[in-house]
């Protein structure tokens, strides 16, 4: 083997090492390139989609129509035997007036009878 042998191994090493690590940093960069990328393109895919969710909404309440009601005279009077506070609610009469109102309402019935459930015994 020639003196020189160790040297050209030990330099041949050293350039592997060297274009090794050339490598990682090149690979490296070009990863964070692709990061930066996609999160760019995502950024932009949530910007449309806000747009477009922000443009629905103003279709859609500029296509709500405000109806004002005036019902009157037409329930005359409702007599309560026994007054209820609990329950908040009309009779049954005012609650069908109230719902003809409404366009395509269902006729809805009264509230239960304000019955409270049972109290649980302490443990």
């Amino acid at each position: 083997m020639s003196p020189a042998a160790p040297y050209l191994l030990l330099a041949a090493g050293a350039l592997w090492v060297a274009s090794a690590a050339g490598a990682f940093v090149y690979g490296r960069t070009v990863g964070q390139d692709a990061c930066e990328a996609a999160k760019a393109r995502e950024e932009r895919v949530a910007q449309v989609a806000r747009d477009a969710a922000i443009d629905a909404a103003a279709k859609a309440i500029s296509n709500i129509t405000v109806q004002h009601t005036t019902v009157h005279q037409k329930l005359e009077h409702e007599v309560r035997t026994k007054t209820v506070y609990r329950d908040c609610r009309s009779g049954p009469d005012a609650v069908r007036l109230f719902n003809s109102t409404l366009p395509g309402a269902e006729p809805a019935q009264p509230a239960g009878s304000g019955q409270l459930p049972a109290a649980n015994p302490a443990h």
